[in-house]
């Protein structure tokens, strides 16, 4: 193993965040000596890795305060090899390794790089290693011919600090790459829902390339994950979705609550717009239905796939644009309140969501690509 020095970059699927090295200086990797088993004409190579903070606040989040209520972890990428530097004897159709034990893929230097992958925040080093590092070592496995005896690899580091360390923050879902973003994708999404009637069911398709909400009547889905976003934070918020049954509403739903005013985007199958998320009169069907309205408007053909980027500009205003063309702009101080006319009960604070509501019918939708960021209004 060797480490690299590395600089800030970008990443995903997971964090636009801080990649770095310098082995006992601003992190510590460590590793239990590989177990080896062969069987046959393979040698399979186990090890399992640890990583320790050894900067003076935490990391894998953006908050420094308390423990936050998500995070964007800890990765540790392979950015090089494994590649072999000696063998017993030559190797029967060449000596070519494969890394078959990892959490996922992401481009730290390049595409599709191999990753370890903790849900943690580690705090500040402290005196002796305890909050400061991993709770529990993860797996990596390389397969070789039974005649490789050694090989190298690099590893990378890619982890949020909290301001004023760093000053944005993203998160990415590929639907392609990652399995339904409540189970695998890197960070994990949350997920929750707002009818008495219940939760709609997700269905993941690495074919088809999407994620697909499957509602039915009074039944909706959100996926949802709590970061630091306040008021007079810049913020973006990019969703590829196409909407299967738009129906009357538009209950297909993507956006932000920063805990003063919702910023929120709503599709039908024939318009997009800015909504307001509000609860119809209890006892009526029996429930309290969540019912998502049009606070502003435009066409747009939604039962085809689209790039849609929401824009917050701090308390200025916020801009919707489709296929990069602006197409809507609304004042910051006409978005619905949270307190009064944007109730989201999935979730308490800050947040940032995306779902489908099935309040008017069955309303369906196919999400493939979701990405926000905080603290910047575009990527």
């Amino acid at each position: 193993m060797t480490p690299l020095d590395g600089t800030s970059g970008n990443f995903a699927p997971g964090i636009d965040g801080s990649i770095y090295g310098t082995q006992n200086v601003n992190v510590r990797v460590y590793a239990a000596a590989a177990t080896v088993a062969t069987q046959g004409n393979t040698k399979t190579w186990t090890m399992k890795f640890g990583v320790r903070n050894l900067l003076p606040y935490p990391i894998g989040s953006n908050q420094s305060g308390a423990t936050p209520s998500d995070t964007t972890g800890i990765f540790l990428g392979i950015i090089n090899g494994p590649t072999v530097t000696q063998t017993s004897t030559n190797c029967p159709g060449g000596c070519a390794m494969s890394i078959v034990g990892y959490d996922g893929t992401g481009t730290f230097t390049a595409p599709n790089q191999r990753y370890l992958y903790w849900r943690e925040r580690l705090a500040a080093k402290q005196p002796v290693a305890g909050a400061d590092t991993v709770s529990a070592r993860r797996t990596i496995q390389f397969t070789s011919p039974k005649q490789v005896t050694n090989f190298t690899f690099f590893l990378i580091v890619g982890a949020d600090w909290p301001a004023p360390a760093q000053t944005n923050w993203n998160v990415f879902y590929n639907a392609p790459t990652d399995s339904a973003p409540d189970q695998h994708a890197k960070p994990i999404w949350r997920t929750g829902h707002m009818s008495l009637s219940g939760s709609a069911t997700e269905s993941w398709s690495k074919n088809a390339g999407v994620d697909s909400l499957i509602l039915a009547n009074n039944k909706d889905y959100y996926g949802y994950r709590r970061d630091s976003l306040a008021a007079g934070t810049a913020a973006y918020f990019e969703a590829h979705v196409k909407v299967g049954n738009g129906g009357n509403k538009p209950e297909t739903v993507f956006g932000f609550v920063d805990g003063t005013r919702m910023a929120a985007v709503g599709l039908t199958s024939s318009r997009i717009g800015f909504v307001k998320i509000a609860f119809l009169a209890k006892n009526l069907l029996g429930h309290g239905l969540p019912q998502a309205n049009f606070v502003d408007s435009t066409n747009v053909t939604a039962t085809s796939l689209h790039t849609y980027r929401l824009r917050k500009f701090g308390t200025d205003s916020v801009t919707l644009e489709v296929d990069g063309a602006r197409r809507l702009r609304l004042p910051y101080s006409q978005l619905p309140t949270v307190a009064q006319d944007s109730v989201v009960t999935f979730t308490t604070g800050p947040a940032e969501f995306f779902g489908d509501g099935s309040i008017s019918g069955d309303h369906n939708s196919a999400w493939s690509v979701l990405t926000y960021g905080i603290g910047v209004s575009q990527p």
